[in-house]
């Protein structure tokens, strides 16, 4: 085998969201297009799941794709860390390791699979990555923010790496090819499963781990009687309501919405910021990643530094209307 970088996608829960699963098989094909390696995925779910997913393999272009069967229920993330080390080791994969840089999409849960499957493999964990490009010898510089993203951060490394991204919009170039298939049952059994016991909540909102959109309102919003459109909203939305710490202080939300470097952190694909002005203690409980829209009367409020659309207006106004137009869609 060569020092030629091989780009593996790694897609835990595959089929719960084919667009995101092929999405980053074409993430993968473009990187080893860049590279001269070759691009191969790695896929764990239900049987159920197989043929669609060779399918999206083989219009993303892949060299070869690996599926892993699954039992029911869906496994938790160090038991698809297990499966995908027993993958790895097979003949056809194990050969690739050494050289591989292996994507997962950015998902708190395929994130967490990563981490353990790192360090059951001795691989550079690189985290949550910006930009990954491979320089002439096949080294890869990954770029990722730090500090709440006020700092850029690279690391120029080689050998075996895994890498979490949010895949690149649009579908890769590359015709379909002939892509090899290979199911991979007959693996060691992964660990048996963490109990885990339901806690009952004590709102009947959505909680702001793994919410894909947040909604979140700060100081500017003047008071408690704005949240609950903010609730609206976020249900409308199929996300989770957050606060700024000004706003959990003035008792306005509870401190479990509180969002910032005293709150939580969250890692949604878009953070709609009402009324909140952008302190660098507040973006810090912000994935770097995440897509900000930003709602504010004042147009020199820092947040419209870091987002990527907003509007300059009141949220009497604008809110309410946004909450119309929701209406009009069906719920998610």
């Amino acid at each position: 085998m060569s020092d030629t970088p091989t780009l593996l996608a790694l897609v835990p829960d595959c089929g719960d969201d084919p667009a995101a699963d092929r999405a980053l098989m074409d993430h993968a094909r473009r990187l080893a297009d860049a590279c001269g390696g070759g691009a191969h995925a790695v896929m764990a779910g239900p049987p159920a799941a197989s043929e669609a997913a060779w399918s999206s393999a083989r219009l993303a272009g892949l060299d070869h794709a690996w599926f892993i069967p699954t039992p029911s229920p869906a496994p938790q993330p160090q038991q698809y860390a297990d499966l995908f080390a027993g993958a790895l080791q097979t003949e056809g994969l194990a050969a690739h390791v050494p050289h591989a840089l292996m994507l997962v999409a950015a998902h708190p849960d395929h994130e967490a699979c990563a981490g353990a499957l790192a360090a059951r493999l001795g691989a550079v964990p690189l985290g949550r990555c910006a930009t990954l490009e491979f320089d002439p010898q096949g080294g890869l510089r990954a770029t990722r923010g730090a500090y709440g993203n006020r700092l850029t951060v690279t690391h120029a490394c080689t050998g075996a790496m895994i890498a979490a991204v949010r895949p690149l919009a649009g579908q890769a170039s590359a015709p379909p090819r002939q892509t090899a298939m290979h199911m991979l049952d007959g693996l060691p059994a992964p660990r048996a499963a963490l109990p885990l016991t339901p806690l009952p909540r004590n709102e009947p909102h959505a909680g702001l781990d793994g919410a894909r959109i947040v909604v979140s309102g700060g100081r500017g919003m003047g008071g408690d009687t704005a949240f609950p459109l903010l609730y609206d909203i976020a249900a409308r939305l199929g996300g989770a309501v957050g606060a700024s710490l000004p706003a959990v202080d003035a008792g306005w939300a509870p401190v479990t919405r509180q969002v910032g470097i005293s709150g939580k952190y969250v890692s949604p694909d878009i953070y709609l910021a009402i009324g909140i002005s952008g302190t660098p203690q507040h973006l810090a409980g912000i994935d770097p990643h995440t897509r900000i829209v930003a709602i504010n009367k004042d147009a020199e409020a820092n947040i419209f530094n870091v987002a990527e659309a907003g509007a300059v207006a009141e949220w009497q106004t604008l809110l309410p209307a946004l909450l119309d137009a929701l209406d009009t869609i069906p719920a998610p």
